[in-house]
Order: C-alpha cells, then structure tokens, then sequence
C-alpha cells in the first residue's frame, strides 16, 4: 500500500513538489526514483542509515527538522515506521517530532504517519498526541480514508493529516 498507492500518489499529484520521508531502510532505497521528477529528502537519526536515502539526506533527530529547513517547507511529510519503541520512544519526543513536521509543512501539506498498532510496539496511541490534533486528519484521494488499517499481524496503520 505505501509504494503502490500513497508514494505513487504523492508523486503524481502536481501539488506536491517538496516531499520529506523520515526513516531510512534497504527498502527505502529506490523511494528517490519514484520521486526524481521532485524534490525528495530523507532524514534518519541514525548515521549509517544514509547510504539508504536521497541526495538530499538530514541525519539528525525528526525533532529537529526545523534546523535543516525553513517553516513551510514541505508539501508532504511520511513518517512511516519511527513512532514505535525502538525509534521515537516516549511521548516527549513523539510530541516535539509532530510540533517540528507541523512547523516545517506548508499550509495544506499531508502529514502521513504509519504506525503499529499494537500496545508493545507504539508509545501511546496517536489519537492521544496533543501535537496530531493541530493537525486536521484528512481522507487520503486515493483510499478515500483519513485512517487505514494494513493486513498485518502488527496492525500497520496509516493516519493522514493535512495542515491547516
């Protein structure tokens, strides 16, 4: 679903132009060819993970986008497979990593968050962030959902929101 219908449709949509993906994977990888006719950046707070972003690669903290970028920059945010126990873990640092992609997305920008849902693998539940709710959730054109649930074991969830 993330490669075939969210990405695809975040590079087809002519709107959107400057895309951050935060956490990099191998399989993140070929994400920069899908978006070679955008500007597309990476950002990971882990060192060695660069070799699997773009050109434009941040290796720092989501919590501190806005030192790599002005406010309003981008016109979309995937932050997919970070809010978890093992990368942004506490609430404090989830909360501050929202407030930072708010700052940094422009007005009417997504914001697109995946996450599992399942208590051992999430810090708290999204709906619980003071920081998501200044956000609007927003169906996503192509699932005609602001929330999807994914066919997996670890309940893989994708949330969208746009900025006000």
């Amino acid at each position: 679903m993330l490669e075939a219908v969210i990405l695809a449709s975040l590079r087809d949509d002519p709107w959107v132009d400057r895309i951050l993906f935060v956490g990099c994977e191998w399989y993140t990888k070929p994400y920069e060819r899908l978006f070679r006719n955008k500007e597309y950046w990476t950002l990971d707070i882990e060192p060695d993970k660069r070799r699997y972003g773009g050109r434009r690669h941040v290796t720092d903290a989501l919590r501190n986008l806005d030192r790599h970028v002005p406010g309003d920059y981008f016109d979309a945010i995937v932050c997919n497979g970070v809010f978890m126990i093992t990368a942004i873990e506490t609430r404090e640092e989830a909360e501050s990593s929202f407030s930072a992609c708010r700052h940094c997305l422009r007005p009417g920008g997504w914001f697109i968050l995946g996450w599992n849902d399942i208590d051992e693998l999430r810090p708290y539940p999204p709906s619980d962030s003071a920081a998501l709710s200044a956000f609007i959730p927003t169906p996503f054109p192509a699932l005609g959902a602001t929330e999807v649930l994914t066919p997996t074991n670890y309940r893989h969830t994708f949330t969208f929101y746009r900025k006000p």
